[in-house]
This record gives structure tokens, sequence and C-alpha cells, in this order.
């Protein structure tokens, strides 16, 4: 599991650095709620503008299960913005879900099992100056399904 989180913050580091000085690119974080696993978890998340329309994102969410449970999941977004005001961006979003759930049964051999889904959704930004207020809902379709609410800081970095 500390492998996997790893690399993935390795690759959202390797794809924020390898943006263009034309392309805007934000990185953050933030808290989401996960209905159907009824947790909060941790999310860290990159977002890269490819033009005035669309963005491609990538976020990694760990939740807090506790009890010998762990539950992340890793997406990949694509973005259509249809709102670009001043300090207000509206988009929805689409792109692929992986999951993994894994059981650690006292002493026993872990118990994991792991899904690939669709994701469905819209989110905004709203600009604070210091950074932008990120709120999003998404719902992942898979055998894990689940609607996702979540809401973080952006921060452009270029």
């Amino acid at each position: 599991m500390k492998k996997l989180l790893t690399y993935s913050l390795a690759l959202i580091f390797v794809f924020v650095i390898h943006s263009t000085a034309v392309a805007q690119t934000s990185v953050g974080g933030g808290l989401a709620y996960g209905e159907n696993i009824e947790e909060i978890g941790l999310k860290i998340d990159g977002i890269y503008t490819i033009n005035e329309d669309f963005r491609a994102g990538a976020d990694i969410i760990y939740y807090f299960t506790g009890d010998g449970i762990t539950f992340w999941e890793l997406n990949l977004n694509g973005n259509y913005l249809f709102v670009k005001e001043d300090d207000l961006i509206v988009y929805a979003l689409s792109g692929i879900n992986y999951a993994r759930q894994s059981f650690d049964l006292d002493g026993m051999n872990d118990v994991s099992n792991s899904e690939l889904g669709l994701n469905i959704g819209a989110g905004l930004e709203y600009d604070l100056d210091f950074a932008k207020l990120a709120p999003e809902i998404k719902y992942a379709l898979s055998d894990y399904d689940q609607l996702v609410v979540s809401v973080g800081l952006r921060f452009p970095i270029n």
C-alpha cells in the first residue's frame, strides 16, 4: 500500500513538473467523504489545463477506515469547463476510477480486492486570491459504487 501511494504521489509530481510555461497547472489537497464506505478521506490532486475548454486531472484519496481495513482510490479525469468567469470555473468531469480495499486478518495473509470503474460528476473552483476553493462531487460506477463529495484548495504553480 505504501509503495502504491508513493508511486501515485510521484506520478502526480512528475505530471505537474512536466507542464509547460504556457499551460496552467495546479496542485492541491483536501478532504473527501465516500457515502458507501462511510468514511472521511484525504485527497491529493493535480490539474493540467489542455486548452481553454479542457483539463486533465489526477487524484488519490486515502480513506481513514481503521479496524484493519484499508480503502483508497486513484482517479484520472477529464474536465470540460462550461463556466469560465474571472473568479469562478464550473466543470463537468468524467474519467477512470481504480479502487482497492484490503483487510488485515490478524496475523493471516491480507485479503484484498481491486475494482476498475468510471467517474461522472461536476465541480467548481472559486478564486480566494491565495488559492482556489475546489468542491467536487462525483459518482464512481464499479463494484464499489459510491458517491464521493470532496472539498479542498488548489494552488497554481506556474
